[in-house]
């Protein structure tokens, strides 16, 4: 096990339990026991392993595990003896499991994101955990909710708007995790509880303005995938809609303002170029290779789609933030950079 903790850093730990341990599947029992009497097949015990790694944001504990085969128990006993009464989501990247609350049992698929309350009883059966989880102090979510037993047992799909929503924003609390202070993390804890809380409560009611705003928090999270990935090759359309659980059709339609999906990539990617060109400090980087940082592999393509979005050549844009640099002056006061796509962009054939 090791434990990187730096005072201005979100405390963070990682274990690995497998072959290196003479019972492994006893010292995951006990790594587990605070949360859950874990079992597993009998087949499974002998070689069993488990990843585990962990991010302290202070009310919020965001977890990843991956396993071999398992079944994770808290029952009446389990409860009493551990005195945990957290919330806990959480979705499983790959496989699924058999989630059981109040004596009925579901499945949840890859994507899903379940929700417990861990002072109930429940059981997760798994051919292999592989997710994504967050522990949330009960203080901070249940004053937020209407109604704290509605929570217990919920299952998001992974294709609803709101399934989609919880994910990407755990998702995005792990990927900005390893740069978060104690202080930035105190707030992405708030941020979490207040959305959980506003997807549990909107489950009872169906307004079209709610509707309308669990959309436009997938479009943000869609956004922020797309930046994320901006330098993917393989990033597409296709990809995002198999990603979201979401139609190509809805994908479109969610773009529709901003001059379709394939458009607002295009245009985040040229406007990634526009910036490096314009960054004195990058000045001995080959045009190209800029181009292939943001995605953009055919560079006489790009080039001619640059200048049509920015009514100027990539060469060009460099020499001008060089002759302003010169002058004192930064590139972004030379140039308006949109925050989302070039106006020119939306001219393309």
């Amino acid at each position: 096990m090791t434990d990187d903790v730096r005072p201005d850093r979100l405390p963070y730990l990682a274990a690995h339990v497998g072959a290196d341990y003479a019972d492994p599947f006893a010292a995951c029992r006990e790594l587990l026991a605070t949360m859950f009497e874990l079992d597993a097949p009998p087949e499974a015990r002998a070689a069993y392993e488990m990843d585990f790694a962990l991010y302290d944001y202070g009310p919020v504990k965001l977890g990843m595990s991956r396993a071999s085969a398992s079944i994770m128990v808290r029952n009446p006993e389990t409860i009493a003896r551990t005195g945990a009464d957290q919330l806990h989501v959480q979705f499983y990247r790959t496989n699924g499991f058999h989630l059981t609350t109040d004596g009925a049992e579901r499945e949840v698929r890859p994507g899903d994101v379940a929700m417990l309350d861990l002072t109930r009883p429940s059981a997760i059966r798994s051919d292999g955990p592989d997710n994504l989880s967050v522990i949330i102090d009960r203080d901070l979510l249940l004053p937020l909710l209407l109604d704290p037993d509605d929570l217990h047992g919920v299952v998001l799909r992974r294709d609803t708007e709101a399934g989609i929503l919880v994910r990407e924003h755990l998702d995005e609390m792990w990927f900005k995790g390893p740069g978060l202070t104690v202080v930035e993390g105190l707030e992405w804890s708030r941020s979490a509880a207040g959305l959980i809380a506003e997807v549990v409560n909107a489950l009872g009611r169906t307004p079209a303005a709610t509707r309308a705003q669990l959309r436009q928090s997938q479009f943000r999270a869609v956004c922020r995938r797309i930046d994320r990935q901006i330098g993917d090759l393989e990033l597409s359309p296709d990809l995002l809609a198999r990603e979201f659980f979401v139609t190509r059709p809805t994908l479109y339609r969610m773009f529709e303002p901003h001059g379709g999906i394939g458009r607002y990539i295009l245009g985040r990617r040229l406007t990634g170029v526009f910036r490096d060109l314009s960054d004195p400090s990058m000045a001995s980087q080959n045009i190209a290779e800029v181009f292939r940082r943001w995605g953009l592999e055919n560079h006489t393509a790009a080039g001619r789609a640059f200048r049509t979005a920015w009514g100027m050549t990539p060469s060009r844009c460099r020499a001008r933030a060089r002759e302003q640099h010169r002058n004192g002056k930064s590139g972004a006061e030379t140039f308006a950079i949109p925050p989302e796509v070039p106006p020119g962009v939306r001219a393309f054939r």
